[in-house]
């Protein structure tokens, strides 16, 4: 665990940069187009890595770079590429493509909750299923959730990101649907982490567990 955590905090010198940069730019040619609104996104997707260094200190946890690489490499996705440049709009099956990995990623996020919630915070074989049905339900809450959150944009801004006019609704139907498959995707590696088999996807997981949980227990 070890060795990944000191490449993953490599990696995440030179992504964090690239991805600072990478905003940095949105600004500046938004700002030279004089787009308020996606200049005021890039400026915010720019807080990002500020966000996560800050989520640790409140909490009072150590850093865990695997964890760290997923979250940014997901908003990466999500927040720059998907909303800042407008891939969602222009890229077909990009927003697809993101809500499939978002079933991934927040069930990953939901099994670390499961452990924080556990007493003793063991990763043990014998309550895999258990863990499993969590990581399951909470991702697929998250998912209803986020289709919620979209509806209320319409209604506040009323910029139709659920394409309600064109698709009625088949688009959010759709994004259940691909966040559901990238959730059940995950599952065998949360299996394989509870059951002892380590593996690179569940890594965040068990670093996150071994470095903030354990002392806890």
């Amino acid at each position: 665990m070890e060795q990944r955590e000191a490449k993953y905090r490599q990696i995440n010198r030179i992504f964090t940069a690239f991805y600072l940069i990478f905003c940095a730019a949105l600004v500046v040619i938004y700002a030279i187009q004089r787009d308020m609104y996606h200049l005021g996104i890039s400026a915010g997707a720019a807080l990002v890595p500020a966000g996560i260094v800050l989520f640790y200190r409140i909490f009072h946890f150590r850093p865990v770079e695997q964890l760290n690489f997923l979250v940014l490499a997901f908003l990466f996705l999500a927040w720059p590429l998907g909303s800042c440049v407008d891939f969602y709009r222009m890229v077909p099956g990009f927003d697809k493509l993101a809500h499939t990995l978002s079933g991934a990623f927040v069930g990953l996020l939901c099994l670390i909750l499961y452990y924080a919630l556990k007493p003793g915070h063991a990763i043990e074989s014998r309550d895999c299923a258990l863990a499993l049905c969590f990581m399951f339900f909470g991702s697929m809450a998250v998912a209803g959730l986020w289709e919620i959150a979209e509806y209320f944009v319409n209604l506040i801004t009323g910029i139709d990101v659920q394409r309600v006019a064109t698709t009625g609704v088949a688009d959010t139907v759709q994004d259940m649907i691909v966040c559901l498959i990238g959730t059940v995707a995950v599952l065998p590696f949360a299996s394989g982490l509870c059951r002892g088999r380590r593996n690179a996807l569940a890594g965040s997981v068990e670093a996150f567990v071994a470095l903030n949980l354990h002392d806890a227990a």
